[in-house]
């Protein structure tokens, strides 16, 4: 008897052992899926695709993987025409999906027909040997635009005023920062050319200017040595005339080299000041109007301006023969203005466009507003007068910001007054 118990408990041991490790077995040899990447987690829609990878472990040839995303319900990926993902070498699978929130991934049966939008997930069975879900990967602004869409939805209005309040604010920081780095090339420009247009200047000074004041001396004391009745005489009166008209000249050049305009004076005083050297005719009137807050410029933009406003004056007053020349000055917060009009008998439209032959008076100006990211505007016609506008942005234009109680905007909001022009400069000259 105690033979046979023994024998009865060995056999029910060895019973155990067997079915354990059978079903040890069917665990090892059932097939499993494995996500190697994930899309990151998004509300979803019908345009933002991501890729999906993985591996199905064990799959028996002919199964198939079945794609899910979920947003707000389950969506077939990554489309309902093609549902099926195949099973490449070593189990490895990949396609595209949309975005979701979570993403499913069902190993099937040959054959299989998968639901095109699904509540939950189906069980096993049924021809589904597989099933593995994930969340989407994090990712730091779809996770607090989700957030703030699930908690209120993405379709409020108040979200779409904040995606768009970022979107300009996104602008409006990546213009500034543009404009700055333009400002700084410009400085540097402008500094190199002052630089070289100081020592030209000098050179020009201490060269020629002087060796035609030396040759002028000398042949003034070669006139006072000739007779009075000498036929020499008039000729060496004139070559002395010649050599004072180019010794000023020369000058006038060098003025210009050495920037007249970089001093402590305002864009107002620089254009009266030439006006008042400039006009001519007992019937020529000047006026410098400035119907806005003043604001300082930055010292290269003030010194182009004033070279471009220096050959816009000489124009009027030496070659248009005008009765009328009026400039008028605008400080806005976005720009900086400068209209310079005349009466007189204006330019040829062929000229106005490919200037007169061998001068560089137009050609110039083009290229100094060129220069300084400024637009120049030429109208004029024969009879006509002419107009000559620069318009400068802003931000290129002026040293300091603009002040908040000058703001059209805030004027507007407060009905304030726009303040009266804090300079009306006129220079009338008369017989």
């Amino acid at each position: 008897m105690p033979c046979a118990r023994h024998a009865a408990r060995s056999a029910c041991l060895l019973l155990a052992a067997a079915l354990l490790c059978a079903a040890c077995r069917r665990d090892i040899d059932s097939p499993s899926i494995q996500f190697t990447r994930v899309p990151i987690a998004a509300l979803g829609g019908s345009e933002p695709i991501d890729s999906i990878a993985g591996r199905a472990l064990g799959a028996k040839p002919g199964q198939q993987i079945v794609l899910y995303a979920y947003a707000n319900t389950w969506y077939v990926q990554p489309t309902v025409a093609n549902p099926i993902t195949p099973i490449g070498d070593g189990g490895a699978w990949r396609n595209a999906t949309h975005l979701g929130m979570y993403y499913a991934a069902l190993l099937v049966q040959p054959g299989y027909r998968p639901a095109l939008r699904l509540t939950a997930l189906p069980p096993l069975g049924n021809g589904v040997v597989a099933i593995v879900t994930t969340p989407g990967r994090a990712h730091a602004f779809v996770a607090i635009t989700t957030a703030l869409a699930r908690f209120r939805g993405y379709d409020s209005w108040w979200f779409r005023a904040s995606v768009l309040l970022l979107a300009a604010l996104s602008a409006a920081t990546i213009y500034r920062l543009r404009v700055l780095h333009i400002t700084r090339q410009l400085s540097a420009r402008f500094e190199e050319r002052l630089a070289e247009r100081t020592r030209i200047a000098q050179e020009l000074h201490d060269t020629l200017l002087q060796g035609f004041l030396s040759a002028s001396m000398q042949v003034d004391v070669a006139e006072d040595q000739l007779p009075d009745d000498s036929p020499a005489r008039p000729l060496l009166r004139r070559a002395l005339q010649l050599m004072a008209q180019v010794t000023e000249e020369g000058r006038n050049v060098i003025r210009g080299l050495r920037v007249p305009g970089h001093d402590d004076s305002t864009i107002e005083e620089a254009f009266v000041r030439m006006g008042r050297d400039m006009v001519a005719g007992d019937r020529t009137q000047y006026r410098v109007l400035s119907h806005s807050n003043r604001r300082p410029l930055r010292p290269f933009i003030r010194d182009e301006v004033v070279r471009i406003g220096r050959e816009a004056l000489a124009n009027a007053f030496q070659h248009a023969h005008a009765a009328s020349v009026e400039v008028e000055i605008e400080y806005a917060a976005t720009h900086f203005r400068l209209l310079l009009r005349d009466d007189g008998r204006g330019i040829d439209p062929a000229l106005l466009q490919a200037g007169r032959p061998n001068h560089w008076g137009l050609s110039g100006m083009r290229q100094r507003a060129e220069a300084i990211g400024a637009t120049l505007k030429l109208r004029s016609g024969p009879g006509a007068g002419t107009e000559v506008e620069i318009s400068i942005p802003g931000p290129l234009a002026f040293d300091t910001p603009a002040r908040s109680h000058s703001s059209p905007l805030r004027r507007w909001l407060t009905r304030e007054k726009p303040q009266p022009p804090d300079n009306e400069s006129g220079a009338n000259k008369e017989a």
